[in-house]
């Protein structure tokens, strides 16, 4: 069994019984094997059914943005995000293969937020990072499993995804999904105790406003620390970010969160946007983050904003 296979293994075992997951993976079933009953069932085990229906509509709203059907015509598969299952991985693929991926993630209020998203292959789980970060911590994986270790796939918002190893008689071991690094014990462990105390009703939005997204509009990549001058400008005043990310087509734009830059694998380079739209006319934009050395993420400017601010590279 590869590696890949493997961690959706153990990320499943806590919701259904290990011999029911032998059959899933993160990737698809080929078309001799797949059976839509089946699949239904499977994913109703991994995902409410409210988030079934609001990660179909997404998808679907995602699909109005080009011309090909890709996204609208996705095959969604559900991973369980701890801890306490407030979030979900959805992998989206098309005659098997990967076109993007969503995190969906219940609120307290009980909402549904789809709180970010990507296209193409990339997914802010990668397995080759994970794997050379259990290298440089000398785990092996085969004898993690052996010895009765779990390994589980964690998500908190802002933007956080992570990887949680637990080994018998050890501490926890954090790592950064994304780019593979040793996150801080502590500050996870307090994370995850505040994240099980709270719990929240899934409210079904049967009937939710019909939406469209513009076609991708991105940016050239760029690393950060390649030029430490934005780090003197002021930061754009926060009614000013929406309209500078949209019209500054020529300027380097860097999104820090300070302080709060574990959770966002920050600082981190502004790559493109999307701009989504209802049938009343009211506007939304996703900002892409990353892009060079790490996945581009798509987040809402809302929740950027709650913890950082943008800046300008100066040339």
């Amino acid at each position: 069994m590869g590696l890949l296979s493997c961690l959706a293994l153990f990320s499943f075992w806590s919701i259904a019984d290990a011999e029911e997951q032998k059959t899933s993976s993160l990737s698809p079933a080929s078309s001799t094997e797949y059976s839509p009953e089946r699949h239904a069932i499977q994913n109703e085990k991994l995902a409410p059914v409210a988030v079934q229906r609001f990660a179909e509509q997404q998808a679907v709203t995602l699909g109005t943005g080009t011309a090909e059907a890709h996204w609208k015509n996705a095959d969604l598969d559900f991973y369980p995000l701890g801890p306490g299952t407030h979030s979900w991985l959805v992998q989206a693929e098309f005659e098997g293969k990967p076109i993007g991926y969503m995190i969906i993630t219940a609120i307290e209020q009980g909402q549904l937020l789809l709180s970010e998203y990507g296209h193409g292959e990339q997914s802010p789980y990668n397995n080759e990072l994970l794997g050379q970060a259990l290298d440089r911590q000398h785990v092996n994986f085969e004898a993690l499993l052996a010895g009765g270790g779990e390994l589980h796939l964690g998500y908190a918002l802002p933007l956080l995804a992570y990887w949680k190893v637990e080994q018998p008689n050890h501490p926890a071991l954090y790592i950064d999904a994304t780019n593979g690094d040793v996150l801080p014990s502590e500050f996870l462990n307090l994370l995850e105790a505040d994240s099980k105390q709270n719990s929240a009703s899934i409210t079904d939005l049967s009937t939710t406003p019909s939406l469209s997204v513009d076609p991708l509009h991105l940016r050239p990549v760029f690393n950060p620390a390649d030029n430490l001058l934005w780090i003197t400008s002021k930061p754009v005043a926060a009614d000013r970010a929406q309209d500078v990310i949209q019209h500054g087509e020529n300027q380097e734009i860097v999104f820090s969160a300070g302080d709060h830059n574990v959770v966002y694998g920050g600082p981190l380079p502004v790559s493109g946007y999307q701009l989504w739209h209802t049938d009343q006319e009211a506007e939304s934009i996703y900002i892409a983050l990353g892009g060079k050395s790490s996945i581009q993420r798509f987040v809402p400017l809302s929740t950027l904003q709650q913890d950082g601010q943008f800046y300008i590279l100066k040339p």
